[in-house]
């Protein structure tokens, strides 16, 4: 386990980036569709728990003591910006995380509801 939280953050980046260039080369036939709504809504979550904590942990905790030492470096107003436009993407991510629910919803009811006898090589699924 990495020793701080934010090397986390950078290994599922670079993990998110070689995810999207192996996806380059994924045919559809090899798609599960319902897993891919699946991995999005919990890699959104995630990120919208981890923006959560952030916000929490600044906006709630330790907003006193950055306030005492922004008096020697930025003024208050940096800070309650910065708090603010975090507080705003953890909506946009819990948005992401509600339309990637919705997608893995659809494509699990079209998987249960849709029937393949045959691909187009003959294959059985």
């Amino acid at each position: 386990m990495p020793e701080h939280p934010l090397e986390s953050i950078y290994n599922a980046r670079t993990e998110l980036e070689n995810a999207a260039q192996g996806q380059r080369h994924t045919s559809l036939d090899e798609m599960d569709w319902t897993a891919y709504g699946s991995a999005l809504v919990g890699t959104l979550a995630a990120m919208a728990a981890f923006a959560g904590e952030l916000v929490t942990q600044i906006d709630e905790n330790d907003r006193e003591r950055l306030y005492r030492h922004a008096l020697q470096d930025h003024p208050h107003e940096a800070l309650d910006r910065a708090v603010e436009h975090l507080s705003n993407l953890r909506q946009v991510l819990n948005q992401a995380s509600e339309q990637a629910q919705g997608y893995w919803s659809e494509v699990q009811h079209i998987q249960e509801t849709t029937s393949y006898s045959q691909d187009e090589t003959g294959e059985s699924r």
